[in-house]
């Protein structure tokens, strides 16, 4: 026999359960104003009995706060952002609140639809990874601040946490070019992307000023494009000796390209990434990478939201924080983080 379902106790419970009224209950829960210490103790002793739990979402509709904000990124799956996820529920748990999370694959219309279902559940607040299209009409009817995080929102100012993308891709490169590679494969995806565009700037702006061949295939989406993107530079006169990778799922495959060609790293072709993965230092040779704190502008963005939330006053300020070239064997000489140098 399936056991019972219990029903959840209200507010009328606890104030039968204790003799006193509903407005008395709801004083004592938020804070006991003008309730004496005999009918205050009663309260509680009537709540912990009953399992009592205030019903935020009815508690928004009287403009409390439901101790809920939404996180929405491109995917979950992504290290970047799994982990970004986890610092953030940190921060939002010693806020006392919880974090309702939903991806986009970067897809406008999926960003719209869930923003739309979060306002809905009347949360207090947003910390969003926002995608190349995104509508800042979407929020027009929100209520409630919004921290961008990894990237800026499109054409409008918002506070926003992130990375030195042009800073980590110009390290990168310099390293590279003093390392004597001369033509520098530039390899990434999604070109639309703040953060892409940053990457490639610094790139392309650090082999120009070196009087090198500016080598970009920026259309690599997975394995085979890559593969196709890589060919034609492996040999001949247009061979390549050193490759930098805007992200770490292209990073991944190039290596896997070389290997598989039975080129070596880096004696024949150097290897750079941005974004650090796991066991990038464990493989032969380790992965150099450019590595983000991704924990600290996770955190960083989450505490924006609740300083705007706590202070009712939204300031569109972007912090970039700090990224570092960690140089592994990849990437010939050197080992060791190496902080990015500032522009």
């Amino acid at each position: 026999m399936a056991p019972k379902v219990r029903s959840v106790p209200a507010l009328m419970d606890v104030a039968r359960r204790a003799g006193v009224g509903a407005a008395t209950v709801s004083r004592v829960i938020n804070g006991g104003q003008n309730v004496s210490s005999k009918t205050m103790a009663a309260v509680q002793k009537a709540i912990e009995e009953l399992g009592y739990h205030p019903n935020q979402a009815a508690r928004s509709l009287k403009g409390a706060r439901t101790k809920t904000i939404g996180l929405i990124v491109p995917s979950v799956a992504d290290h970047f952002f799994s982990t970004a996820a986890a610092a953030i529920q940190e921060v939002a748990r010693a806020h006392g609140s919880l974090v309702l999370l939903a991806a986009t694959d970067n897809l406008p219309a999926r960003e719209r639809e869930q923003v739309l279902t979060l306002i809905q559940r009347r949360i207090d607040g947003l910390i969003l990874a926002p995608s190349d299209g995104a509508d800042i009409g979407m929020f027009k009817h929100a209520g409630f601040p919004v921290v961008c995080l990894d990237r800026p929102f499109p054409h409008h100012p918002m506070p926003t946490a992130l990375g030195d993308n042009y800073g980590g891709a110009k390290a990168a490169t310099e390293h590279l070019v003093r390392n004597g590679c001369r033509r520098i494969l530039c390899m990434g995806g999604d070109r639309k992307l703040f953060t892409s565009q940053a990457r490639v700037r610094g790139h392309h702006d650090t082999v120009q000023a070196a009087g090198l061949p500016v080598l970009a295939e920026l259309h690599v989406q997975d394995y085979f494009s890559a593969e196709a993107a890589l060919r034609r530079y492996l040999h001949g006169k247009d061979r390549i000796d050193a490759i930098f990778s805007i992200k770490n799922a292209i990073t991944v495959n190039a290596y896997r390209i070389l290997r598989q060609s039975n080129i070596s790293i880096p004696q024949s072709i150097a290897l750079v990434g941005y974004d650090d993965f796991e066991l990038a230092d464990a493989l032969e040779p380790p992965i150099c990478v450019v590595r983000q704190p991704v924990a600290d502008i996770a955190r960083r963005a989450a505490e924006m939201l609740f300083q705007a939330l706590e202070t009712g006053k939204v300031k569109n300020r972007t912090v970039t924080l700090d990224v570092e070239l960690v140089h592994r064997g990849s990437c010939g000489e050197g080992s060791g983080p190496r902080k990015a140098r500032p522009r």
